[in-house]
């Protein structure tokens, strides 16, 4: 059961296999790959995290020098050349090579975090601009979820490799490299008995980790199925509660769940094995060295002081192994996550002229508008024409899906047109910057969207300078101020998330002060009366009329009783405009407009006595703001 439409589940391609078995099909990166497609993100830190690196190499050179002053040490013993003073300087150097590691390290750690909080800073300002250049239709169709998770949850993951991979990263390779080379230097045979366990090791996760990589995509899907289906319960609990179905929805939620925990199950032990060897192996030098270094030191062919340091150095040879295979292993879910971050950061614009707008009014001119969604196989709109112009208001109406949404939309330029010209105050809007643009239009949505705040502060979301006197002026023009005024905190009260804490009507009344307050030439109400009560209604159809004064109102109407008054309606059906005209004159044409405004009255006149008691009721005579009553 899906209670909540916004939250889909992964597409087929996205989708683990039910069985359980690897997806192919995409294409294994090989680790330097994988380490290239993250770079790019730290770039613009770049001298912070090569500074942040060299601190770690200069660190983890302090960590092997108190194990060549220690190998020194050992050296005196067995030469039998010790002395009590040398044995304490050799102390006092190990003593200062500790503090010089951990400090090192410890500043470099400092310095990578706070690049990687500088760009990750950064990366998310920039795809948030992005999305506000990006056809905001395309943006609001994505899943919301899709979109939040790669702003944290991907964008969060990168930080793991800017503030703890490069510092990290280059310190085990310095220390792989240096004892390997120190290794060879003091005895080849020994250093080759160490190396053999590692590099059979290494190709055993190479080989893991390659075959892994495929298995990503799925189990990102079951992750994403599974966080889907337990944000859909949270947010579904009163409807479930209601209807009684919670059996059904934790199911939903169960197998979800239980789905992501078999994936992972199932990918886990398919490479188990090779996972098994390669840990065993690392951690296993001394199954080569020990018995290779005794068989050399009982012949004589090698000394007891480079014995003990095989048995010192070589023994822990496998650990920065592992790090950099743990690293490794972690570049495919980074890897995977940036190239989301990527798609977002990259996700195609509209383009934007910079050119001075005239000096317009809020005239707007449709000329000619044709329209197709993306992957549609019909127009949302053709050959639509027609003018509003300040102090008027005009209205869309017709039935769903007739296009009077993509009308709104197109006006505010969420997608541009495919042929034909939407203008506004003369100028064509594709011509107009964005800010030019959204300095002329308002836009109040049918869901209105409030943040998580106080009154004041959703209302200053139009104009942050705007003082208490203004606020509570275009509350009082948008019938707003009256149940602020109620409120616990009046202006300062906090309206919850969405809202939640206000009725509809009461939303879209401070929807209507916040698009007052912006004060612009052209305001667009989409569906803006669609789901409020009668009383609500009328303040809301108040709140409406104190925005026509030098404006230009197009309204998205979905009750005919809110436009009877509208100086100009357009009926829509099948993205044309079909008929157009005052109310009245509509009424009187008999034709789509008529059919729809006497299946309006017809509905209006059902009354809840009638409905139980079989009383009559006389049809409702809705009253047009001008005050003539309508046919």
């Amino acid at each position: 059961m899906s209670v909540d439409a916004t939250t889909e589940e992964p597409s087929a391609q996205e989708r683990p296999p039910p069985d359980g078995t690897a997806r192919e099909e995409e294409p294994s990166d090989s680790v330097a790959q994988r380490v290239a497609a993250l770079l790019p993100f730290a770039r613009e830190d770049r001298a912070s995290y090569v500074l942040s690196a060299v601190l770690a190499t200069a660190g983890t050179l302090a960590l092997l020098g108190q194990f060549y002053v220690i190998y020194l040490a050992i050296d005196g013993v067995v030469a039998d050349e010790a002395t009590g003073p040398g044995m304490y300087a050799l102390a006092g150097a190990v003593l200062a090579l500790l503090v010089a590691h951990h400090v090192l390290m410890a500043v470099s750690t400092l310095i990578s975090h706070r690049a990687a909080f500088r760009t990750l800073y950064r990366l998310r300002l920039r795809i948030g601009r992005r999305l506000g250049r990006v056809p905001l239709g395309r943006v609001t169709g994505r899943r919301s979820g899709e979109i939040q998770r790669t702003l944290s949850e991907d964008v969060e993951r990168l930080e793991s490799f800017l503030a703890h991979a490069i510092p990290e990263l280059v310190a085990a390779l310095v220390v792989v490299a240096v004892t390997t080379v120190w290794m060879f230097a003091v005895d080849w045979r020994m250093a080759l008995a160490a190396a053999a366990c590692l590099a059979l090791a290494v190709a055993l996760s190479g080989r893991a980790v390659h075959g892994s990589q495929a298995l990503m995509g799925g189990y990102m899907a079951a992750m994403s199925r599974m966080n889907g289906s337990i944000v859909e319960l949270v947010r579904a609990m009163p409807v479930v509660r209601t209807f009684n179905r919670t059996g059904d929805t934790f199911a939903e939620a169960r197998d979800a769940i239980r789905g992501a925990a078999d994936y992972q199950a199932r990918w886990g032990l398919r490479f188990l094995p090779l996972f098994t060897g390669f840990f065993t192996l690392a951690a296993a030098p001394a199954v080569t060295i020990v018995p290779v270094g005794l068989l050399l030191w009982t012949n004589g062919s090698i000394s007891t002081t480079d014995l003990l340091f095989f048995f010192v150095i070589g023994l822990g040879y496998g650990g920065p192994v592992t790090k950099l295979l743990n690293f490794t292993a972690q570049l495919t879910q980074l890897s995977y996550g940036a190239r989301l971050v990527t798609d977002l950061e990259e996700a195609e614009v509209l383009p934007e002229r910079e050119r001075a707008p005239g000096p317009g009014d809020g005239t707007v001119e449709f000329d000619g508008v044709g329209f197709r969604y993306e992957g549609a196989g019909t127009e949302a709109l053709t050959d639509v024409s027609f003018r509003a112009s300040p102090g008027t208001v005009t209205a869309l109406v017709g039935p769903s899906g007739a296009g009077k949404s993509t009308v709104a939309k197109l006006l505010c330029r969420f997608f541009d047109t495919d042929t034909g010209t939407v203008r506004v105050g003369g100028d064509d809007v594709r011509d107009l910057p964005f800010s030019a643009l959204m300095s002329r239009v308002s836009f109040v949505f049918q869901d209105t969207f409030l943040f998580d705040d106080t009154v004041a502060a959703n209302l200053r979301v139009a104009d942050p300078d705007a003082d208490d006197a203004r606020l509570e002026d275009v509350c009082r023009r948008a019938r707003a101020h009256e149940f602020v005024a109620d409120l616990p905190e009046g202006y300062e009260t906090r309206v919850g998330e969405q809202g939640s804490r206000l009725s509809g009507g009461q939303r879209q009344r401070l929807a209507i002060a916040r698009a007052l307050l912006k004060d612009t030439d052209v305001i667009v109400l989409d569906e803006a009366t669609a789901f409020i009560d009668p009383e609500n209604e009328v303040a809301v159809q108040e709140a409406v009329e104190a925005l026509v004064h030098d404006r230009t109102v197009i309204v998205v109407a979905h009750r005919l009783s809110t436009i009877t008054g509208a100086d100009q309606i357009l009926v829509v059906d099948g993205g044309r405009i079909v008929e157009r005209g005052r109310h009245d004159d509509l009424v009187a044409a008999d034709a789509l407009y008529a059919r729809m405004w006497r299946a309006f009255e017809a509905t209006e006149s059902i009354a809840l006595g009638e409905a139980v008691h079989g009383a009559p009721t006389e049809p409702i005579q809705p009253t047009a703001p001008n005050g003539q009553e309508d046919v």
